[in-house]
């Protein structure tokens, strides 16, 4: 009766380390040239970003401002000069969702990738 407790673990134990497997894989931000165009609250973001480098070019409405990525667990924070206007920035691994958070208030938008030369 032991002997069934013990494979049940083990095998529990063995299916729950592969879930992590299951996981899509995404590619690094900076692994091409990239523009990402992003709308959050009606404003258009625009995230330029060069190979092999994760400093950026971050325009939002007619403000441009250098910034760099932060690689987290399964996002990218955006470490920029604070703007009360714009708040904090975060954008998904597979760059199709960016957050900003404003106050206690967190807005969602679309982000669509295009490659460049």
């Amino acid at each position: 009766m032991r002997k069934k407790y013990i494979v049940i673990a083990f095998a529990g134990a063995v299916l729950l380390s592969s879930c992590d497997s299951q996981k899509p894989e995404f590619e690094a931000i900076d692994n091409r040239n990239k523009v990402i165009q992003c709308t959050v609250s009606g404003n258009p973001i625009l995230i330029k970003v060069k190979q092999g480098s994760l400093d950026t070019e971050l325009q939002f409405a007619e403000k441009k401002f250098n910034a760099n990525l932060l690689e987290v667990k399964d996002f990218y924070q955006i470490i920029m000069r604070f703007d009360p206007t714009i708040g904090q920035l975060k954008i998904n691994r597979a760059a199709t969702e960016l957050t900003q958070v404003m106050g206690n208030q967190e807005n969602i938008g679309v982000c669509t990738t295009v490659l460049q030369p």
